[in-house]
């Protein structure tokens, strides 16, 4: 009698100390509603920071700030779910290797996140936050899509179209999208099924800060074409390596026409005349060997302009180069200056 008691106390220690950091709970099928409404979710509790969130049908719209382990949608051929995040209320994924909209896990489901307002940050804090559209190499039907626009702030470590391509789709018409780490677009290596930027702002590494991002990886190619419209931008905080953003893009094309470029310089960096910066450079990669770089760009700051150049004598231009030099009006201004402080002296 004394050891079943002893189990039954361990039991309930074990069982004080909350759900099990494996937990998921499931949005009410077909249920539409409001987030932070308990009864929505499978066991009447609203997913903690440490359980998996998961929408395969009816319509979730998230009303309140929340943090969660992992956000997955889709789980059997006929799911519809969808996620609307419009409100400008925040969502926080924080589980290692977290993949927001990460598993369309039968072939035939439809996942869709309509994100307009507030931010969700995909982070892990070792580079494995993944926003993933597609898991699975087999899905042959179905749509998995994700709509960023208006206000709306998506900051993840990596964003993946996934293993599927064909059935991933990323729109860009607006917002901030942050990248951390790498934008992957997963699947067989060939060139032209890349990454759209749309219209949407790119900010590389966060905010004021100089990072190193890359665009696809040796084995998988990834083209990527920023739309008119859509803003680059880049942080620089000196002039040597390490000290400014760099993208290193594994692929054959990229298109940057009519997109804007942003220059923020941090630190009180001041560049000097001549001063140039490798922005965004295409490495040649197994069955790419003439990676390419066009488009002219626009609403580059004062002093500032910004073209595609040969670095590695191969007839492409492979490299997008930001050059500071001010313009001739301020040079004569600055001459004319001098002269006249020399007469002076005389």
């Amino acid at each position: 009698m004394r050891k079943v008691l002893g189990v039954l106390m361990v039991v309930a220690l074990l069982l004080s100390f909350g759900p099990s950091a494996n937990a998921t709970r499931t949005w009410n099928s077909g249920t539409v509603g409001i987030w932070s409404t308990a009864s929505n979710w499978s066991g009447g509790s609203l997913p903690s920071s440490s359980e998996t969130a998961q929408v395969n049908n009816g319509t979730c719209s998230l009303d309140a700030s929340q943090t969660i382990g992992q956000l997955l949608m889709g789980g059997n051929a006929t799911d519809v779910g969808v996620l609307n995040i419009t409100s400008g209320a925040n969502l926080n994924i924080s589980k290692s290797s977290a993949e927001l909209f990460g598993m369309l896990k039968t072939s035939g489901a439809t996942a869709t996140v309509n994100h307009s307002a507030g931010t969700v940050k995909v982070f892990s804090g070792s580079g494995t936050g993944e926003t993933r559209l597609v898991t699975g190499s087999s899905i042959t039907s179905g749509s998995s899509t994700y709509n960023l626009s208006g206000t709306a702030v998506l900051d993840t470590e990596v964003l993946s179209k996934g293993l599927s391509t064909a059935n991933a789709t990323f729109n860009a018409t607006g917002g901030t999208l942050v990248i951390r780490n790498t934008i992957f677009r997963f699947g067989l290596i060939s060139a032209g099924l890349g990454f759209n930027q749309g219209t949407a702002k790119l900010e590389i590494g966060g905010i004021n800060t100089v990072t190193s991002i890359a665009v696809g990886n040796t084995t998988n190619l990834n083209d990527y074409t920023a739309h008119s419209g859509a803003i680059l931008n880049f942080d620089i905080g000196g002039t040597s390596a390490g000290t400014y953003d760099k993208v290193t893009e594994y692929g054959a094309v990229t298109d940057f026409a009519g997109a804007t470029v942003q220059v923020d310089l941090l630190g009180g960096f001041t560049p000097s005349y001549g001063n140039t910066f490798d922005v965004w450079t295409i490495v040649n990669a197994t069955g790419v060997p003439n990676g390419s770089g066009s488009g002219t760009v626009v609403g580059l700051p004062t002093g500032w302009s910004g073209s595609w150049v040969d670095t590695n004598a191969d007839s492409s231009n492979d490299t997008f180069r930001l050059t500071y030099t001010p313009e001739p009006a301020t040079v004569a201004l600055l001459g004319l200056g001098l002269l006249a402080l020399k007469r002076n002296k005389k």
